[in-house]
């Protein structure tokens, strides 16, 4: 062999392990961006929720304060309660949208997201977007991208007091400083799994709202032994977990009284908008007209259930709706059905009421396809003219609507 020829195979060969280094650090490169992101992927087996289904379990929990709501699409978003050294508080925020069927509570009650005040601490069971809704939480900044989680539909969305209530969680006063501004309580009865289930001390000031007998009394009537509900609220301290109490309840006749409060507010909103559910199947006839099966979605009052179920043999003015639940303008733009069938099944699913009643249309919309939602009217309640805000007045505007817009 030459010396020149031997002078190109060792340049050859040169060549070659340079590339081989090159490719190996490239797909040591790509491991290591793949396992840093791992914690924000999907898991491969993890069940994506599908238009007209509901799920089978509640989902991820997160609780943080409400600080953003866009409250005609049910959208908002929570600072998430410190973790991970408080990251999201030196990163973005968790923006979410409430699933069609997501029901919100607040003071013990139904509410719509409008109904709390921002600044409530909220918790949360959350979803991975359905399919087909991937974009409607956009994706965050790239330089926030490690913060994001996945899990931004909420199935439910509860204030302090409603979360602990209806799992049987009560607090029981163990110490009051007025002079400190502390609030030193206990978890009493049945302990939540998720949440704080433990002893835990609370700021308290001048602003804190005390009710009892159904009024605002001073903060100087807390006392040890007293078992109270309350609402939290954000704290300098909060990237360690630390909160404000906003409004603490002393006694039943006052919590009965906020609940009862946000129950009519609720069933007035309820009767003004329609009940929401959506369409399970369509039957078309061959000459116009079909019929429609439809189911209503849950954690509405009872006393709604029950104005539809004693006036069924009337029939029920059913208005399409988005996912969002807005309607075009339900007042007119809407179809009177029949009702052929009323059922109603045991243990629902999160987000479903169990009734399913199949009705019988004359003529139909654009908008009865399966998978679709709807409003649905009996005829005890009064007509009413929505805001023009919330009503869906263009496709432009349809198109808007489906992306949250982040502050």
């Amino acid at each position: 062999m030459s010396h020149r020829t031997r002078r190109a195979a060792a340049l050859l060969f040169v060549a070659a392990c340079a590339l081989s280094l090159s490719a190996g650090g490239q797909e040591k490169k790509g491991a290591d961006a793949k396992k840093a992101g791992e914690p924000l992927a999907p898991a491969a087996k993890e069940p994506r929720l599908k238009p007209g289904t509901f799920p089978t379990e509640l989902g991820t929990y997160l609780s943080g304060e409400l600080v953003v709501i866009d409250p005609i699409n049910r959208r908002g978003g929570l600072r998430v309660d410190g973790d991970a050294g408080g990251r999201y508080h030196s990163g973005p925020l968790h923006y979410f949208a409430l699933l069609p069927y997501a029901t919100v509570w607040y003071n013990g009650a139904p509410a719509e997201l409008r109904d709390v005040p921002l600044g409530t601490h909220v918790h949360g069971f959350f979803h991975l977007p359905p399919v087909g809704e991937e974009q409607t939480v956009p994706p965050l900044p790239a330089e926030f991208e490690r913060f994001a989680v996945r899990h931004n539909h909420a199935v439910t969305l509860e204030d302090d007091f409603s979360y602990y209530l209806r799992r049987g969680q009560s607090w029981k006063v163990v110490g009051v400083d007025l002079k400190k501004g502390k609030l030193d309580v206990a978890p009493t009865g049945k302990l939540v799994k998720d949440g704080i289930a433990e002893k835990a001390t609370f700021d308290i000031d001048p602003v804190t709202r005390v009710w009892k007998d159904r009024r605002l009394v001073d903060l100087a009537d807390l006392a040890a032994g007293q078992v109270v509900r309350f609402n939290l609220g954000w704290s300098q301290g909060s990237r360690d977990r630390e909160f404000t109490v906003t409004d603490v309840w002393l006694d039943d006749a006052s919590r009965a009284f906020a609940t009862e409060l946000q129950r009519r507010r609720h069933v007035r909103y309820q009767q003004q908008r329609w009940v929401p559910g959506w369409i399970d199947g369509v039957e078309l006839f061959d000459f116009g007209g079909a019929e429609i099966t439809v189911t209503l979605f849950g954690d509405m009052d009872p006393s709604l259930y029950a104005d539809l179920k004693a006036t069924r043999d009337t029939g029920f003015w059913v208005a399409a709706a988005e996912t969002t639940l807005r309607t075009w303008f339900h007042r007119g733009d809407r179809k009177v059905g029949k009702v052929l069938d009323w059922k109603e099944a045991a243990n629902p699913p999160p987000g479903s009421s169990g009734i399913q009643m199949k009705m019988k249309f004359a003529e139909v919309l654009e908008g009865y396809r399966p998978g679709r939602c709807v409003r649905v009217k009996c005829e005890r309640w009064a007509f009413v003219t929505m805001p023009p805000e919330e009503r869906v007045k263009s496709l432009d505007d349809l198109k808007r609507s489906a992306t949250l817009t982040l502050p």
